[in-house]
């Protein structure tokens, strides 16, 4: 007989029990948590984590960059006797000119190398294998690219020498202190140079417009000097009127660097003082007229009635818009944060 008495049944051991117990109430207590966070705390985290460049607004972003271009003309303190002299005289220094044409001539050398490896590999392969005969015929047949050789031609230095505002997208915080603005009228921006016995007139891709006498330094043949000038303008077509926004070079010489308070002082003594704004016996058309910086604690007046207020400065001009100098922005070509523009359709809605 076998000794088997019977299963027996014992209950589970208490300790373990009470393990499983608290793991679970642990993982239900932190799963709660998690569900009890709200959305508010969850986009905060988010945001801790994205880019600092994506969680800026435009108006922050463009505020830093006035920043940074008022920092870079701190380091940026250099002469401009030359550039405004080239840009006047169109002239180009020889170095640079014969270091662009070296370069040009360098590409076009490896251009011809590398042309010469593969007919001469070709070659190899055709003696080499018969089956390459064709691959060595289409080589050699392949027509070449036509290669635009512009030796000896110079830069356009004019291109681009004109300073261009950016949109505003919200009003500074220094307006009152720190900027200034101008009423532009509507025309044709350009840059106008006196040089040489003659007067030109260019666009901002530096194409010329227009070449006539004036009575501007050294910008007619009786008149002819060692002298230079660089003006902004705003040309008037049907009044054969060129409104001058700013200055940057008078009788040769250059005030690039200088702040914007300097350039508008220089604006309305240099030309008013001059009266170009009247034809003479060397300029039978064309007039130059200097327009007046507004100070921004007078902007409230130009938003309720700009025609009006452009009336009472002396002038009778169609409004384009507005535009805003920072007070320590120098003069430099191309997109500036440091000089802000508003449309005349737009001087309600951002200035009110």
């Amino acid at each position: 007989m076998s000794d088997f008495k019977g299963f027996t049944f014992e209950k589970p051991i208490k300790d373990q029990h009470d393990s499983q117990d608290t793991q679970v109430s642990e993982l239900s207590l932190k799963f709660s948590r998690i569900s009890a966070d709200d959305n508010d705390s969850r986009l905060g985290s988010f945001q801790s984590f994205r880019s600092p460049i994506a969680s800026r607004s435009r108006s922050e972003t463009q505020e830093k960059r006035r920043l940074e271009a008022l920092e870079l003309q701190k380091q940026q303190r250099q002469t401009s006797i030359n550039k405004a002299r080239q840009i006047a005289l169109n002239t180009v220094e020889e170095d640079d000119l014969s270091s662009e044409i070296e370069n040009e001539e360098e590409e076009e050398e490896e251009e011809e190398q590398g042309g010469e490896e593969i007919v001469t590999n070709s070659k190899r392969l055709r003696d080499s294998d018969d089956e390459m005969e064709e691959v060595s015929k289409f080589v050699k047949t392949m027509p070449k690219k036509k290669k635009n050789k512009k030796k000896n031609t110079k830069k356009n230095i004019h291109a681009n020498q004109i300073m261009y505002s950016e949109t505003m997208e919200s009003i500074p915080q220094d307006l009152l202190t720190d900027w200034v603005l101008m009423i532009c009228p509507k025309g044709k921006r350009c840059l106008v140079t006196s040089g040489s016995g003659e007067t030109i007139a260019r666009s901002r891709a530096g194409n010329i417009l227009a070449r006539f006498q004036s009575t501007l330094p050294n910008g007619s043949r009786t008149n002819r000097t060692s002298d230079f000038c660089i003006l902004d303008c705003v040309y008037d077509a049907v009044h054969w009127t060129f409104y001058v926004l700013d200055i940057m070079c008078w009788r040769g010489y250059p005030i690039f660097d200088c702040d914007t308070n300097f350039r508008h002082f220089w604006l309305q003594t240099k030309l008013e003082s001059n009266e170009l704004d009247r034809p003479d016996g060397h300029n039978q058309f064309y007039k130059f007229i200097p327009l007046k910086p507004v100070l921004t604690s007078e902007t409230q007046a130009v938003v309720n009635d700009p025609e009006q207020f452009v009336k009472n400065q002396g002038f009778s001009y169609d409004i384009d818009g507005l535009l805003f100098y920072h007070r320590q922005a120098h003069y430099r070509g191309g997109s500036t944060p440091l000089v802000c523009w508003v449309p005349r359709d737009e001087i309600n809605n951002m200035l009110n």
